[in-house]
Formats: structure tokens, sequence, C-alpha cells
């Protein structure tokens, strides 16, 4: 009678095991259907699926099963990688488009040089005479006006 009852247990257990793993693979389907409708990979995967090509996909994934040792494997992984590449590089282009979009077609940087060049009354009463030696238009716009100040205020420092 006890060996009958640990086969019985037994039973049980087994039942039970298996409304458990009932329980957790219907669990995870409604996380997947979650998954598929509020997420951007489920819902371009569901598009997949309703395009048909998903049997394609299904079709790549089982020639695979036979290991690293196969052709396929080794064809699909070179399809992979260069796809991968030539994605990076679009991706690259697509992002300098938008810039060039945003920000216009060249990013112009300018700086402004200001020389100062200091010279003498003198220096620049000849340069006049020689403009109007030569016969050349002489601007004289420019002041120059040195005040002269006492020596008592060139000591404090204070200039008018």
């Amino acid at each position: 009678m006890p060996k009958e009852d640990a086969e019985f247990l037994d039973y049980i257990d087994g039942i039970k095991r298996k409304e458990q793993e009932k329980e957790e693979w219907e669990r995870t389907l409604q996380w997947k259907k979650e998954w598929r409708e509020t997420t951007y990979a489920g819902m371009l995967i569901a598009l997949v699926e309703r395009t048909g090509t998903a049997k394609f996909f299904e079709a790549i994934a089982s020639s695979l099963e036979g290991g690293e040792d196969r052709a396929s494997f080794y064809a699909i992984k070179i399809i992979y990688r260069v796809g991968m590449i030539t994605s990076c590089i679009m991706f690259v282009f697509i992002l300098g488009y938008v810039f060039k979009m945003l920000f216009g077609d060249e990013i112009v940087i300018e700086q402004e040089v200001v020389l100062v060049e200091e010279i003498t009354r003198s220096q620049y009463e000849a340069e006049l005479r020689e403009k109007k030696e030569r016969g050349e238009v002489v601007d004289e716009t420019i002041p120059i006006s040195v005040k002269k100040q006492s020596k008592a205020r060139q000591r404090r420092g204070k200039r008018d």
C-alpha cells in the first residue's frame, strides 16, 4: 500500500507541475502579447508576420540549426555583418542629412582680427604729406589729439 501511495503522490505532483507549466506558458503568452502591442520592436515583428515574410525568416533560422559547421551559417553570418556595416553607414548619412537640414549647408566661423599700429605724430604727418604729393585723397577723419597733462596729474594717474 505505501508503494501505491507513493505512485499516487508522484502522479498528483506531476499533474500539479503540468498545471504550473501551463499557467506559466499562458502568462508568457500574455506578456508576449503585451510586448507586441506596446513596443516598437513588437509592432515591427507583428508587421513582418502580417506581410508574410515571417516564413522567410523562419527558413533562415532553421538553416542555422545545423550549427557553425554548415556553409549556410557562414554565408548568413557574412551577409549579416555586411548588412550591419551598411546600416551604420546609412545611419551616419541620414544623421548628417538631418543636421544639414537643421543648421544649413555649412558652418562658417568668422573671426575679426583688429591690428592696432601705433605711430608717432611725425610719422602720420609724413604719410599725409606723401599722399598729398601723389594726389591721393587724404582722409583726415581720424582725430589725433594728445592732451598735455601736468606732471602732478601724471603722477596721480588721473587723465581727462
